[in-house]
Parts: C-alpha cells; sequence; structure tokens
C-alpha cells in the first residue's frame, strides 16, 4: 500500500493547508457569483473545493515540500473529482437538467485552470487515477463536511474506478444540449451563453489566484471623477493661445451636449477630425459617467504600442493620475508604499487591479476571448468599467462584428460603458443589436486645415524629386510596402531624411519616432526634414508635416495620413496631402499586395469624383466609404464562431486576433545599440530594466537570456520584466526570409536566435537585408 499522507495535514503551498485554500476558493467563487442562482453558485463553490484536491497525492505533497522537482498534473483529476461529485449533487438536488451545461463548463475550466482553455470534446480528465496515493477517506469526510446533500456519496477506490463508465453518458447528454442542430439562432443569445460560462472561470480562476497572492486596489468614487473633470476643463482653458483651441473647446462643448440628450445608453461613437481632442474629450465624458452613475474604472484600449503610451502620459498630464500599461513592454514601476492603488506583481498587472488601465487590441481581446486561464483575470476587476476603444477602424473587417457582438454580452454581464474613437469610424449595425448613440462634430470649412489633392502617378525616382521641389520645411511620404519606403528613402539621399517601417526593433523604433518629433519643433530649420515611412506613423503617432505624399491605399488610410498635415492649425496657408499611384520601379503596383481590390475599386470611385478635396468634405465620403464595403460584404462568416463555442469549440473564438496575419513569422533577436546622443530618448522603463539587470548593451541582454542557470535562478516576475527587456530587441520576421537571414540551425538550437553580423541591421534603414525580398511584408 502507498504511503499517504493525510488530508487535513496536506499543503497547498509552505504555510497554508490545503483544506483552508479550498474552503477559500469555495467563498470567493461564490461571493464572485453572488447575482446568479443558488444553484449555480453552489456548484461553482464545489468547483472551487475540487479544483485542488489532488494536491493531496502523496508524490505532490513530496513536490512541496521540496522532497521532488516535479508533481504530478493535479487539474485533470480535480475536473475527474468534481464531475463525479458535481453530477452527483445536481441530481440530488433535482436540477441536472437545467444546469448539465455548467457541469460540462466547470469540469472544463478545473482541468485548464494552469493551463490553455480547451474545447469541451477534450476528455483527457476522464480517467482513473493513482487512487491509492490519495487519502480518499479523507477527502469523502472534508466534502461532507463541506456539502451536507453529498453526505451519501461514496469516495472510495471502488466508486471512483465505475465513474468513468457513467461519466461518458453524462458528458454525452450534456454535449448534446448544447447542439443546436439545424434550428435558427441568434448571434447575441448565443454569445451571452457562453461570455457566462467566461464569467464562471472567472470567479475559480481568480478565488485560486488571489488566494495564493493578495491583489489589492481601490476604484474612484464621485468625487475622485469630479476633480478629474476640474482637471480635465483646466487644462483644456491653459492651452486657449494654441492656434485650434477655440476649435478644440467648442467641439468638446458640443459633444458633451450631445452626451446629456442620451445619457442611459450603454454604446457611444466619439468621432471628431484628428487632432480635435478626441483622447481628452472620452476621458470628459468617462469621468463624467463616473460622477453621474457611479462608474468606477476606466479601461483605454488601442492597436498600437505608441497610441497607449502617448494617451498614459496624457492621462497622467491631465487628470494627474498614473495609468496601469499591459502590453507586450509594460514595466509596472515601483510605486511609493503609501499608493494603495496599485500593487506592484504581475498578477496585479494581468488582472487590471487600477482605476485606470491603457492596454492593447491584442490584450483586450483575450478579456473577451480568453485564451488561456490566467487571461481570465482582467474580467475579474471589470465591473461598472468606461471602455474607450481608439481607433477600432484598424481591426481586421473580418472580426469586427464578432468583436461586437462579444462586447455587448461583456457590457450586460458587467455593466459596462462603451466608447468608440475615431475619425473614420467603421458601421455596427451588423455586429450590435442596437446602434450607438454618435456623438459626432465634422470639421467646418472655417477651419479646415488641408486639402487632398489627387497627383499622377510616382515611382520611387519621380517621388523623390516631387518632394524635393516642394518649398515647405516638412514633409513625410508614406508608401505601402517597406521595399518601397526603403527605395524612396534611398533616392531622397539627404541627411535630414529619417526612414521608419515595421522591421525596426521597438527600442531603435522609439528612439527615431522621438527623434521624429524632436526635429519638428525645431522652429527655424537650415534643411527640409523628411520622413519616410509605412502606415507605422499613420495612427498614434502625433506628430504634423505640411505637406505629406500618400501612395494610394484605401480611403480610411488617407483620412488617418492626412491627420498628420497642419495637425494643430499650426500653419498660415492650407497643409497639403499629396495622393498618388505608385508603381514600384515604374511597373509593379504594390498597393494591391496589401488592399482588397474591392476596397481599392470604391476608394477610386469616390475620390475620383473631385480632383481635391477639402478636410470638411472627407466626413460624408468616409460614411459612404464603409456603407459600400460592408454592401459588398457584410463580414459576418465569423459569427459562425459563437455557435462553435456555444456547443463546445471554444478555441474557434480564442483564436480571435485583432490583425489580419497573412504569414508565420520567426523571431529573432537584432544587437542594436542606440548611440550616444541617441541615450537620453530612451522610454524610462527600458532604462530602468537595463539597470535593474546590469545590462548595458544588447550583446550582454542576450548573453544573460542564453545563460539558463541565470534564467533559471530569477522569479517568477522577474523573468517576465526581463523578458519586456529582452523584446525590446525582437523582430517578427516572415518565416522564409527569417531562416534564408539566420538559418535553420540556429533556430532550432535557440528558441530566438541572434543575428549575427552588423551588416543586416543598420542604425538609419533598419533591417536592411531583406527590402528586396519582402514581398508586401509590413
Amino acid at each position: 500500500m502507498s504511503r499517504l499522507v493525510i488530508f487535513d495535514q496536506c499543503i497547498a503551498r509552505p504555510g497554508s493547508l490545503l483544506r483552508d485554500h479550498l474552503i477559500q476558493v469555495r467563498h470567493s467563487v461564490e461571493m464572485f457569483l453572488r447575482n446568479e442562482s443558488d444553484t449555480l453558485r453552489r456548484l461553482a463553490g464545489l468547483a472551487g473545493i475540487c479544483h485542488d484536491l489532488a494536491k493531496s497525492h502523496t508524490e505532490w505533497q513530496d513536490y512541496i515540500h521540496l522532497k521532488k522537482k516535479k508533481g504530478p498534473n493535479h487539474s485533470a483529476c480535480g475536473a475527474f473529482f468534481f464531475s463525479y461529485l458535481g453530477y452527483h449533487l445536481l441530481q440530488g438536488i433535482g436540477e441536472w437538467e437545467q444546469y448539465k451545461s455548467e457541469w460540462l463548463w466547470l469540469i472544463r475550466d478545473i482541468a485548464d485552470h494552469h493551463s490553455r482553455l480547451h474545447n469541451l470534446s477534450n476528455e483527457a480528465w476522464l480517467k482513473c487515477n493513482d487512487w491509492p496515493s490519495l487519502d480518499l477517506a479523507g477527502i469523502e469526510a472534508f466534502i461532507r463536511e463541506q456539502y451536507k446533500e453529498l453526505s451519501a456519496v461514496r469516495i472510495n477506490e471502488a466508486s471512483l474506478e465505475q465513474w468513468p463508465k457513467e461519466a461518458e453518458e453524462a458528458v454525452e447528454e450534456a454535449l448534446d444540449a448544447l447542439q443546436l442542430g439545424y434550428g435558427s439562432w441568434k448571434s447575441l443569445h448565443l454569445m451571452r451563453k457562453v461570455q457566462m460560462w467566461r464569467h464562471i472561470t472567472t470567479g475559480l480562476i481568480a478565488g485560486d489566484r488571489f488566494d495564493v497572492k493578495q491583489v489589492t486596489t481601490i476604484w474612484f468614487d464621485k468625487y475622485a471623477h469630479q476633480r478629474h473633470l476640474e482637471l480635465i476643463d483646466n487644462y483644456c482653458k491653459q492651452n486657449q493661445n494654441h492656434s485650434l483651441s477655440a476649435v478644440r473647446l467648442q467641439a468638446q462643448e458640443d459633444i458633451m451636449t450631445q452626451l446629456l440628450r442620451s445619457p442611459t445608453e450603454r454604446f457611444y461613437t466619439l468621432q471628431m477630425p484628428t487632432g480635435y481632442g478626441k483622447t481628452i474629450t472620452s476621458l470628459k465624458i468617462a469621468s463624467w459617467f463616473g460622477e453621474h452613475q457611479d462608474y468606477q474604472k476606466i479601461v483605454y484600449v488601442a492597436p498600437y504600442l505608441s497610441i497607449l503610451e502617448q494617451t498614459s502620459l496624457v492621462i497622467e498630464e491631465v487628470m494627474g493620475e498614473e495609468a496601469l500599461e499591459h502590453h507586450s513592454l509594460a514595466l509596472l514601476e515601483d510605486r511609493d508604499a503609501n499608493d494603495q492603488r496599485t500593487n506592484g506583481s504581475q498578477l496585479a498587472v494581468e488582472s487590471w487591479a487600477h482605476a485606470i488601465v491603457c492596454t492593447s487590441f491584442h490584450q483586450f481581446g483575450k478579456a473577451l476571448f480568453p485564451k488561456r486561464s490566467q487571461d481570465v483575470l482582467r474580467r475579474a476587476f471589470l465591473q461598472n468599467a468606461v471602455i474607450i476603444i481608439d481607433e477600432p477602424q484598424i481591426l481586421s473587417p473580418d472580426v469586427w462584428n464578432v468583436f461586437l457582438c462579444g462586447l455587448e454580452a461583456l457590457s450586460d454581464l458587467k455593466n459596462l460603458k462603451v466608447i468608440f474613437l475615431s475619425a473614420t469610424m467603421p458601421p455596427f449595425h451588423y455586429g450590435l443589436s442596437k446602434l450607438p448613440v454618435p456623438l459626432q462634430v465634422s470639421a467646418t470649412s472655417d477651419h479646415d486645415r488641408y486639402q487632398l489633392l489627387l497627383e499622377e502617378a510616382q515611382d520611387e525616382v519621380s517621388l523623390a524629386s516631387f518632394l524635393k521641389e516642394k518649398e515647405v520645411t516638412t514633409q513625410a511620404a508614406i508608401l505601402n510596402t517597406i521595399e518601397d519606403a526603403y527605395r524612396v528613402y534611398r533616392n531622397i539621399k539627404t541627411e535630414q531624411a529619417y526612414l521608419l517601417h515595421g522591421l525596426m526593433i521597438p527600442i531603435h523604433k522609439k528612439v527615431l519616432i522621438e527623434t521624429i518629433k524632436r526635429e519638428l519643433k525645431q522652429k527655424k530649420r537650415q534643411y527640409p526634414l523628411y520622413v519616410i515611412s509605412t502606415q507605422v506613423i499613420e495612427a498614434g503617432v502625433d506628430v504634423s508635416f505640411q505637406h505629406v505624399a500618400r501612395a494610394l491605399p484605401i480611403l480610411p488610410s488617407i483620412v488617418q495620413a492626412a491627420g498628420r498635415v497642419n495637425r494643430h492649425l499650426e500653419g498660415v496657408a492650407l497643409g497639403t496631402v499629396s495622393i498618388f499611384p505608385f508603381y514600384r520601379e515604374g511597373i509593379t503596383d504594390t498597393r494591391s499586395l496589401i488592399y482588397p481590390k474591392p476596397l481599392q475599386r470604391i476608394t477610386d470611385q469616390l475620390l475620383q469624383q473631385q480632383s481635391a478635396w477639402r478636410e470638411s468634405e472627407l466626413t460624408e465620403l468616409v460614411q459612404t466609404y464603409y456603407r459600400e464595403m460592408f454592401r459588398y460584404n457584410t463580414f459576418e462568416a465569423a459569427m459562425a464562431y459563437i455557435r462553435d463555442a456555444y456547443e463546445g469549440q471554444w478555441q474557434k473564438l480564442s483564436n480571435f486576433h485583432p490583425f489580419e496575419q497573412n504569414m508565420l513569422t520567426l523571431p529573432v533577436f537584432v544587437p542594436w545599440n542606440p548611440k550616444e546622443e541617441e541615450q537620453k530618448l530612451l522610454p524610462k522603463s527600458y532604462s530602468y530594466l537595463r539597470n535593474k539587470f546590469k545590462v548595458h548593451n544588447a550583446e550582454a541582454i542576450y548573453e544573460r537570456y542564453s545563460d539558463k542557470e541565470y534564467m533559471r535562478k530569477l522569479s517568477f516576475e522577474d523573468r517576465k520584466q526581463f523578458m519586456i527587456l529582452f523584446n525590446y530587441y525582437v523582430l517578427n520576421i516572415p518565416q522564409k526570409k527569417a531562416l534564408r537571414l539566420v538559418g535553420e540551425e540556429q533556430f532550432l538550437k535557440h528558441h530566438i536566435p541572434i543575428l549575427q553580423g552588423t551588416d543586416a541591421y543598420d542604425s538609419q534603414v533598419g533591417l536592411r537585408s531583406l527590402f528586396e525580398l519582402t514581398d508586401g511584408f509590413i
């Protein structure tokens, strides 16, 4: 007979008895689901009791007492225990028919509570375990103590060995209940069901994680929101000497007047021209909801890190609040010990345990459709939040309707307010059951900042000449592919030119953008400034040029690019946006490598109605574009994923990605080091990490990464922070190109290989060795 550890003596972690942990998780789950039915709360509470029961296994106890390096998997066994006990609980109280789906959901949640979230059909948990290594008598006594309804249920080796045969039938019955057959179904109804599933998952995972490590936070009350409103108003008034300030103040006043006509809806669109102060206006709206409707939290969501970091600084400057940033390069810096708003742990970051959060589309997508159990934590503190979604048109059209449907279901569940911000707002009527309340200010002819001119076709040589002939001092050219941008840059041939694109490592790109911003602030310029870029500069980079030349894309991109021209009405004359077809070497139309043909046709038909357009004329043009776009394709095919998820194929939804992914990529570490004069442009968080880990160049960072012993000794949180630093140097390169550049052998040897040799990556142009081969890669 195996050596047993008495159940009541088992520990969950040093200093904590297993039984105490299970009871605490039960209470946490039931509290989290306090607004649900008594039966659901009781069933979910039982899941909390069962989820770590298998940690009482002798070998797992040896592991936690440091007698073994690894313990047996406890999640599958915990799911097995719950399937047995949960079934008998529901049968005993006569609720099996009504709650068999929730029973199956919770089985899956326990099996996955330290891993990826799998489909319901995955039955790897349904197997007999090493019962002689568990104190079944002690477990039975513990369960009876917690659940009187289960006092007649035996927990012994014979009953557990018999259970898989009965369980298979119960699982099949639960799965059958979820099958819709050929009947009609409504996407929002099913989405509400699957969002409730993940609400239950959140209760279980949060109960488990927060019992292990406490996360403390407080939310904004109405008085904090009142203070924020005063600070926002003061900030706007202090900037009245700005050229565009009167226009912005009037626009903000008009928006707030519109809001007061419909203050109780869930969804709003805030549509303002670029540079009119959308972000600050949205923060004012969110604070107004907080003061008058008891909303406690603001979550700002954007597509690009540049927008996120910029908005985080605006929040600190305008509202006097530090936002918690959650994205791939985010570091929660140490706070003052007296500041109780945040907890510096990684758990606090992942659970968004803060009153203001700035996060990415990618991270927010994981809140809607979590891929791993840890992802659901960001839903734990989402109740009564105002969600601000910036530049939603950048989301892939293929997932747009699914995203909206998921957001509507979650907003009902969590009492959310949602505000969409954009100058080019996509349509909502295929994804939401009710259209958002429009809050809109259009540009007027009195305050036009630019005119848009349609020009003759260009190639890399003629475009360089076209830019040089312009009698202005600041210009940008935005091309559709990296190779196009590189070719134009190469033909400019001047020291006052910068190249910006997606094949630059994050830290290089940050330094370059800061350099460009500083150059643009110079009042007196001896030589003209040229910035040659891909779409990187179109959204979220607060820069303003006198002239922007844009290779013909689709209409929303044109409007976004135009937002970089005379942005703050700083010029006496109108700025100019030149739009032209671009043919690489005068032959290849690279536009078609990036944009679908039907959207090109819609754009061309609309633009060709006139040879010139003023800013105030573009609002209606964009609305027409989106009407035509969705008339051509409603993008409703992906809505079938909602049905798949409801029927148990969760991974159809959890593979949600906010951007189109046309090719596989591989990560490569690029050892680029900033010059001495660029050191002062480095982000504070980057410098903090470099000092913390005592590495002062890229090669030293990679050396530490390659030292397995060094990485193993780092704590979990330190390892996460080190990888943030490491990822400042990582490029994701198309697979074939990466293998050609680094070699297959290096990828087999290192998970992320280092790029050897200095000629492949250049301080001016980035990864230049692939420009002739990138085939349209952005």
